[in-house]
């Protein structure tokens, strides 16, 4: 996840506007450690995702994912969609579905309601945000919406600056 100095998750409505080269290297040696990303229909549309050849890429959604030619391409893997059909996906047995199909490693890419979800039902067991050394201002997203989440506290695994400004986390339940 990325957050502006003030909170925001979007720059320009994308979180990629807020992101440097040092933040889409750390996010893609995460996605190359991954077996699956899994992510929300909203994001999928508004970040203009496509379906990579790995890792896997899992889709919740309540309605459904218009085909496309970046998410379902010609003669390349395509996406694994869980669909609730106007109610929420129960995202514990989508993890179960995805640890079946061998992907044991999943990286929650966002959006904010998704995070907020798995962190509500205690599925996130590490956090890896960057903070981004600009002020958005807007009305741009957090990293989490959805329910109050309870206060606790979670254990700081590892701090990292570059030149440009940014701050690389990672936390721990």
């Amino acid at each position: 996840m990325i957050s502006s100095l003030d909170g925001s998750s979007t720059a320009s409505g994308r979180s990629g506007g807020l992101g440097g080269s040092g933040d889409r290297r750390v996010f893609q040696a995460l996605r190359a450690a991954a077996d699956a990303v899994l992510v929300g229909a909203a994001t999928v549309r508004d970040e203009d995702y496509g379906t990579p050849a790995h890792p896997a890429l899992a889709i919740v959604t309540r309605g459904t994912i218009p085909r496309s030619a970046r998410l379902y391409p010609e003669g390349g893997p395509e996406p694994i969609v869980y669909s609730g059909h106007g109610e929420s996906v129960d995202l514990r047995a989508v993890l179960a579905d995805l640890y079946a199909r061998g992907h044991r490693r999943v990286l929650a890419e966002g959006g904010p309601g998704v995070l907020g979800a798995l962190l509500a039902a205690g599925l996130v067991d590490e956090l890896c945000l960057t903070v981004a050394p600009v002020v958005a201002g807007g009305d741009g997203k957090r990293i989490v919406t959805g329910p109050d989440l309870p206060l606790d506290r979670w254990r700081r695994r590892l701090v990292l600056g570059d030149d440009d400004g940014y701050l690389y986390t990672r936390w721990a339940r």
